[in-house]
């Protein structure tokens, strides 16, 4: 099989999805014949970026005739369409859940119906399929989760990954050594809830236990307002915030964390159609405890790989991660093996796949 394969989030832009296309890509071209067409930049090229893409695509395609193309987001719906009826060939979108959320009239006039056209429409999650169905009632999509690979565990004491920590941070070893440490990754937006996970829970656990030490890497437009919230919580000595991290120091904290949280808010016309980070700290063996909340669903298992909590609990929150910290009811090598048996970007390529040999069938090609 050849796939026209066309994404404008892909490395070395840095991102959920970008990780997510870049995984699907290499996974698939053991598969397949794949004809990759990218863009890794910034967003604000869009505008010139899009056109680019499209002649590229198409350029490949009438060389090389693929049998299916597939679109990476719901973005590139517009440019799938005209590729499809160009190069009569059948179409496969995945939404990974905002394109689908955003409340502008215009974008979803130029957008939502061009979803619609594609033949098969991919959801990364039940509740990113539920959305879809909202959005375009007429669509049945698949719902193919993405995968996970094992590059992130790291056998050895937790001595090893606290020297990492200390070298990259600037703290004492022997802090961090006496410290029970809490990580969450991402970008730092609203739904992250990590500005709400400062101001109502880490006061809280700190109560509880003065070791709590939090790290939070990842930058965005909230980095300020919980910035804010640290110092007027009087929390400087145990949160920390780190901004954007090397891979070393990310798979450092991943493996050294006590708790992995991934504290989730509500946000009209936004939403988490996944929940990668979470499963990437589960690989590992920690305990992630999440909300319990749109796409994480289905990457946490509620006592499987994780525990879950309602979104905005503050005494849910608090009550599981204080139990966690004092004794462990999950066991690392349970943690990450049910997360490497159920989670792989192999299986998520052979599921594709598998759909898009469904579909050149169908379309008798």
């Amino acid at each position: 099989m050849i796939i026209l394969y066309v994404t404008r989030k892909y490395p070395p832009s840095i991102g959920g999805m970008e990780h997510a296309a870049y995984e699907l890509y290499h996974s698939l071209i053991k598969q397949a014949d794949v004809r990759l067409i990218k863009w890794g930049g910034s967003n604000k090229a869009l505008p010139v970026v899009y056109p680019w893409l499209f002649v590229r695509a198409l350029g490949s395609g009438l060389l090389h005739r693929p049998d299916v193309i597939y679109l990476q987001d719901g973005i590139l719906s517009p440019l799938g369409w005209a590729l499809r009826l160009l190069l009569r060939r059948p179409s496969l979108i995945t939404i990974h859940g905002l394109e689908v959320t955003y409340s502008s009239p215009l974008y979803r006039s130029a957008i939502l119906p061009y979803i619609a056209r594609q033949n098969v429409v991919v959801a990364v999650s039940s509740e990113t399929k539920q959305k879809v169905v909202r959005a375009l009632p007429k669509t049945n999509p698949l719902v193919i989760l993405n995968g996970l690979r094992d590059d992130y565990n790291r056998p050895g004491s937790q001595t090893s990954q606290l020297k990492i920590i200390a070298k990259e941070t600037g703290l004492s070893l022997a802090n961090l050594q006496k410290s029970h440490l809490l990580h969450t990754a991402g970008r730092l937006v609203r739904r992250k809830g990590v500005l709400w996970f400062v101001d109502e829970v880490m006061p809280r656990l700190v109560r509880e236990d003065p070791a709590v030490l939090y790290f939070v890497s990842g930058s965005g437009k909230q980095h300020q307002s919980i910035m804010a919230a640290v110092e007027s919580r009087g929390l400087t000595d145990h949160v920390k915030l780190l901004g954007s991290v090397s891979d070393d120091l990310l798979k450092a904290l991943y493996n050294a964390a006590d708790v992995f949280v991934m504290p989730n808010v509500p946000v009209l016309g936004d939403m988490e159609g996944f929940g990668l980070v979470a499963l990437e700290a589960a690989s590992c063996g920690t305990t992630v405890v999440a909300s319990n909340l749109e796409g994480i669903k289905d990457a946490i298992i509620d006592g499987k790989n994780g525990w879950l909590a309602e979104p905005k609990d503050a005494d849910s929150f608090t009550e599981i991660i204080s139990r966690e910290l004092r004794q462990k009811t999950l066991q690392p090598e349970a943690i990450r093996d049910y997360t490497l048996t159920n989670y792989s970007w192999e299986q998520t390529a052979t599921n594709y796949e598998a759909a898009m040999h469904a579909l050149t069938t169908r379309s008798g090609l």
